[in-house]
C-alpha cells in the first residue's frame, strides 16, 4: 500500500498496480505503526502537487500559518461503566476476564476505559488496578502477593486457579503438595520472600531461597528437586502472561 497525502491533511491508501513487488508491512504495536505512517506521509510531501505544480511540503507550510493552536492538554476520550464480578473477583473487558484481587472489599466499583489502557477505580476515585487493554498485546503486571494472600485463605484453588499456569514450573509442584497445613506454609514463605524478592527472582535463586531448606526437611509430601529437575528440562521455564 502507498499513503497519499492531500494539503488539507487527509491521507488515504492506494494499491499499487503489482501488489506482488511490495511487501507487507511489518508492525510491533499500534504505535510502531502510528510511527511507520508518520514517516511516510513526511516523504510523501517531497513531490509535487498534481495541480498546483507546488511541493506539497511548501504547501504544506503555507497552510500551517492559517491552523489553529491545538490545546495544551489532550482531550480525555474514555468511557466508564459499573463492573459485575463473578465469585473470582473477574470481570470482562474486551473478552478477556480480568482479576481484581482487592474486589471483595467494595460494594461497587467502576471501570474507566482509554483506547489502549484502562483502570478500575471506587467511588472515591481510588486506583485499585491500571494496565493496557488486552488487544495491545503487552505483557501484564501480576500481582502475585495479593493472590497468593487469597491462595492462603483457601489453599484447594491453588491448583485451579487461572494464575497458576503462570507460576514457574518448580514453585508451581512446590505449592500444589496434598497437604494443605504444609500448603499453607509455603505460600506464607513465598509471601515473606515476595517482600524483597520478585517472583522469576525466586525461581532463578531456588535452591537457596527455598530448595535447600526443603530438601533438609525432607518432608512426607516434599519433592527431591534435583531429581526433579533431572526429569523436566524445562523446570525454569515461565509463561508469558498476556
Amino acid at each position: 500500500l502507498t499513503l497519499k497525502h492531500h494539503t488539507r491533511g487527509l491521507f488515504c491508501f492506494q494499491v499499487p498496480e503489482n501488489p506482488s513487488n511490495r511487501n507487507a508491512p511489518v508492525i510491533k504495536d499500534l504505535e510502531d505503526l502510528t510511527n511507520q505512517l508518520e514517516q511516510q506521509l513526511i516523504k510523501d510531501r517531497q513531490r509535487v502537487h498534481y495541480k498546483k505544480e507546488v511541493m506539497i511540503d511548501e504547501l504544506w507550510q503555507r497552510e500551517q500559518k492559517q491552523l489553529i493552536k491545538l490545546p495544551e492538554k489532550p482531550y480525555p476520550v474514555f468511557k466508564q461503566f459499573l463492573i459485575k464480578f463473578n465469585k473470582y473477583n473477574e470481570f470482562k473487558l474486551d473478552g478477556h476476564l480480568i482479576h481484581v484481587p482487592r474486589a471483595r472489599n467494595y460494594v461497587q466499583l467502576s471501570c474507566v476505559t482509554y483506547w489502549d489502557s484502562y483502570k478500575v477505580i471506587t467511588n472515591d476515585g481510588e486506583i485499585l488496578l491500571s494496565d493496557a487493554r488486552p488487544y495491545m498485546r503487552k505483557r501484564r503486571f501480576i500481582p502475585w502477593k495479593e493472590i497468593l494472600k487469597d491462595w492462603l485463605k483457601k489453599p484447594r484453588v491453588v491448583g485451579h486457579s487461572r494464575y497458576s499456569i503462570y507460576l514457574p514450573t518448580r514453585i508451581k509442584e512446590y505449592l500444589t503438595v496434598p497437604s494443605l497445613a504444609l500448603r499453607k506454609q509455603r505460600i506464607n514463605e513465598l509471601l515473606t520472600l515476595l517482600l524483597t524478592h520478585d517472583m522469576n527472582g525466586i525461581d532463578q535463586n531456588f535452591y537457596n531461597y527455598i530448595g535447600r531448606e526443603a530438601e533438609e526437611t525432607e518432608h512426607p509430601y516434599g519433592v527431591n528437586w534435583t531429581e526433579y529437575d533431572a526429569l523436566s528440562p524445562k523446570g525454569t521455564e515461565v509463561l508469558n502472561h498476556e
